[in-house]
């Protein structure tokens, strides 16, 4: 049985809260023959860098990969990470995302569904304009002045 880390989307609570993306996840570990063994995700602050998530990865962790609930995690400041997927891969860690169905497992494969990634990119920043999350980031801004 494969062993997976599940990283929800913070920033996809506002459609589809905390506990459900959890059964989403667990639904595709099931589906790939794995389980979940330990839930994280970024925060606002992290979120564009991925630092937890790297974090764990550079600990080492037992684990066959990382389920995530969702592609647009890998949109940073509207752009496609595509170094921090070679950098999961780079540490043998298959990637997933559960809401749309896509595994990566390595980096053949990697770039044989790049054009689909990248023209996601696209309909990603089409439909998200900059300014949709800016009430959510001034809420970031002020408990980060008050802590």
């Amino acid at each position: 049985m494969k062993n997976y880390y599940s990283c929800i989307d913070t920033k996809f609570v506002k459609y589809l809260p905390q506990p459900l993306q959890h059964l989403v996840v667990g639904d595709k570990a099931t589906k790939l023959g794995g389980k979940i063994i330990f839930y994280t995700s970024e925060d606002f602050g992290t979120y564009d860098y991925h630092g937890i998530i790297r974090a764990k990865v550079e600990e080492k962790p037992q684990m066959d990969g990382i389920i995530f609930f969702s592609l647009s995690q890998f949109f940073n400041n509207g752009m496609l990470n595509i170094e921090f997927m070679e950098f999961l891969l780079d540490h043998e860690y298959e990637i997933h995302f559960a809401r749309e169905n896509i595994s990566i497992q390595n980096k053949e494969t990697l770039n044989k569904i790049f054009p689909m990634l990248y023209a996601q990119q696209y309909v990603y920043n089409r439909d998200e304009p900059r300014s949709y999350w800016k009430p959510i980031w001034n809420e970031v801004e002020k408990e980060k002045v008050t802590s």
